[in-house]
Formats: C-alpha cells, structure tokens, sequence
C-alpha cells in the first residue's frame, strides 16, 4: 500500500472513529465502516496513533529526569550558597509546576512532574534545615516527616495513590529509623 493512500486511509478511519465518539452515526454503522476500511484490522490505525501519543508522553518524564538531575548536581556537587541552591530549586519548581499545568490541559499524565517537584521540594527543605539547624538530626526528622505528611495529604486529596503510599511509606520507614 502506497503512503499517500495509508495516510487517507488513516485520516478517514480517525474520522469515522470520530463519529462514533460523538454519537454522529450509529455504533453499527461506525464499527462496519471501521471494518470495511480497516479490512478487519484495527492495529492499521492503531500504530500511527500510539506513535504520536508516545512523543507528547515523553516529553514531561524527560524534562522531569533532567531537572532532577539537575538539583542533585546543584545540592550535592556545586558550592553554592543555600540561597542560591534554594532560590535555584524554587525555580525549578515553578518551571514544574507551569510545565505540569500545561500539559494537564493536554490531557497528558503529569505524574513524573508532581513526583519531580516533591522530590525537588524534600531537597530544598532538607537543605534549609541542615543549614539552619547545623544538622542537628531530630530537625532533620522533622522536616522529613512533614514532607511525608505533605504527600500523603497532597495524595489524600488529589486521588494519587502514589503520593499516599510514599507519604506513609516513607513516615514508617522514618519511625522505624528513629527507633533503631
């Protein structure tokens, strides 16, 4: 099959699985035209479409990852004042959190972005309080517990398991520390 009759072939199955969507036709008559143009075979369509999905997907776990990277590389490896490394964070987070809206309005999954931002968050406070406190361990579980809290309730909230399994997760493991 020639490309330019795959591409009308593709554009004429999204339209009639367009229909259907909205109630335009009748799911018989929808699902027999998608036969008749699929040749029994759905996966024709099915393959162009996942490929195009995929790369709008990948784009929030990438920027995530790099970011991440990124705050790792600037707490960790440069001597920045905790200023500049919280101010530095901060940035990133908003960077994340305008990514994250952007591309909830694209109906894309914004996961690796809230995962990124809370562990840019746990970064910045854990920072802050070593800094503060001279590193003083009962502050430092302190703050790690009010991260925990912070996502079981964001979890909570939200209806992200995810958030709330780390959340208590990460507080049991914390107690379970504080007592060993």
């Amino acid at each position: 099959m020639s490309k330019s009759k795959h591409s009308r072939q593709v554009v004429i199955i999204n339209e009639i699985k367009f229909w259907k969507q909205n109630k335009m036709l009748p799911d018989q008559y929808c699902d027999y035209l998608l036969a008749l143009y699929t040749n029994g075979e759905e996966n024709i369509l099915k393959s162009s479409t996942k490929k195009s999905k995929m790369k709008g997907n990948n784009i929030p776990i990438l920027l995530s990852a790099i970011v991440m990277l990124i705050s790792l590389f600037v707490i960790y490896f440069t001597e920045l004042s905790v200023v500049l490394q919280t101010a530095i964070l901060t940035g990133f987070v908003v960077l994340l959190f305008g990514v994250g809206i952007y591309y909830s309005n694209k109906k894309v999954s914004t996961a690796p972005i809230l995962i990124a931002s809370a562990f840019i968050i746990l970064l910045i406070t854990i920072a802050i309080t070593e800094e503060m406190f001279d590193g003083s361990p009962l502050n430092t579980y302190a703050s790690l517990f009010l991260n925990c809290l912070f996502w079981i309730v964001l979890g909570w909230k939200q209806r992200l398991i995810y958030f709330t399994l780390s959340g208590a997760i990460g507080g049991l493991l914390l107690l379970i520390s504080i007592l060993i």
